[in-house]
């Protein structure tokens, strides 16, 4: 890749290596000490089969659990990579596949693992901690199994209840990701940035991106930096100026908080009585109370924009009520 060259999409490049990874820096230090570990123990016992892990990577969506499995991939050198997700592991047919495939030299990496049914959490919890894979047929009479190789098993999830206790305790290495504060989010967009060749006009770019994600990573890439971006190619210039950025956000519909409309519409509802049932939010808002519980909800109770009371009623915080009085609630509309 030269110098001069330029990206198109966020997701052009990524880190490859755990120490060009920017944030979560508690998770990445011990990474770093347990891939060293390994190295010197597998040189010391001679043992080339000795498998790295299970590794458990959980926390809350976009804060990096994936490309921290493919980093740790790169980083055991392991030739090949087997990556499905929960619930298509489910397939009796993709799981034998993959298990079988597998030995000292892959990776398998179940992302949202949570997806996995009881059954298959426990033939998968007989192959890491026996390296077996149980197989039953009628007609034998009685249970046989196949050795299984000695692989990397990493698996990632944002609902780690749903994972049994028995294939919890198995794992070796567990990764609680969090949310990002605002100045991991600055170095992970600037680092992207300079990747890709994007320039900004000034630091003052890279914190407003920084401030509307969320504390979270994806969004900061994916939806903010992208689009504004896409704003600065659309005037034919390749420096992202703050013009641009007030742009981007007015078409994103994004106010200086992370916030957008169906978030303040939400506040909107809260604001015409005091204390609100769910159901009710739900039917004003024309969405199941469930996305509202799982999506809408969690960033504004985590900023303290909204509260609960004992009977699950929810009424605005004083930052909720500043925010949702402010007129046109942080947008400025474009002159």
């Amino acid at each position: 890749m030269s110098s001069d060259w330029i990206g198109s999409d966020v997701n052009q490049v990524e880190p490859i290596s755990l120490s060009h990874i920017s944030g979560q820096k508690h998770l990445i230090d011990a990474l770093q000490v347990q891939i060293r570990a390994y190295f010197n123990i597998r040189s010391v016992t001679g043992n080339a089969n000795q498998s790295f892990g299970p590794v458990a990577l959980v926390g809350p969506s976009g804060t990096g659990k994936t490309l921290v499995a493919k980093a740790i991939h790169a980083e055991l050198g392991n030739l090949r990579l087997y990556q499905t997700n929960g619930e298509t592991i489910n397939s009796k047919c993709e799981q034998f596949t993959i298990l079988l495939k597998a030995d000292e030299h892959s990776t398998i990496f179940i992302d949202e693992a949570q997806g996995m049914n009881s059954k298959t959490q426990h033939i998968l919890l007989t192959a890491i901690s026996e390296k077996f894979l149980p197989i039953n047929i009628a007609s034998y009479g009685h249970p046989f199994g196949i050795q299984l190789k000695g692989f990397t098993l990493i698996l990632a999830s944002t609902h780690e209840h749903l994972l049994q206790e028995a294939l919890r305790n198995r794992v070796r290495i567990y990764c609680r990701f969090r949310h990002y504060s605002v100045q991991e989010l600055v170095d992970i967009v600037q680092q992207r940035a300079n990747t890709l060749g994007w320039l900004c006009e000034s630091p003052e770019v890279l914190l407003r991106i920084a401030q509307r994600a969320k504390g979270n990573a994806r969004l900061a890439l994916n939806k903010n930096l992208q689009m504004c971006w896409q704003v600065s190619q659309s005037h034919d210039h390749d420096v992202i100026t703050l013009k641009d950025l007030q742009e981007a956000f007015f078409h994103l519909r994004v106010d200086e908080f992370g916030l957008d409309e169906i978030d303040r519409q939400y506040l909107e509802v809260l604001a015409e009585t005091e204390r609100v049932p769910l159901n009710v939010i739900g039917s004003k808002l024309g969405l199941p109370t469930k996305t509202i519980q799982q999506v809408i909800e969690p960033y504004l109770i985590r900023e303290s924009f909204i509260t609960k009371d004992h009977h699950s009623m929810r009424m605005l915080t004083v930052k909720g009520k500043k925010h949702i009085e402010s007129i046109p609630f942080g947008i400025k509309e474009r002159k």
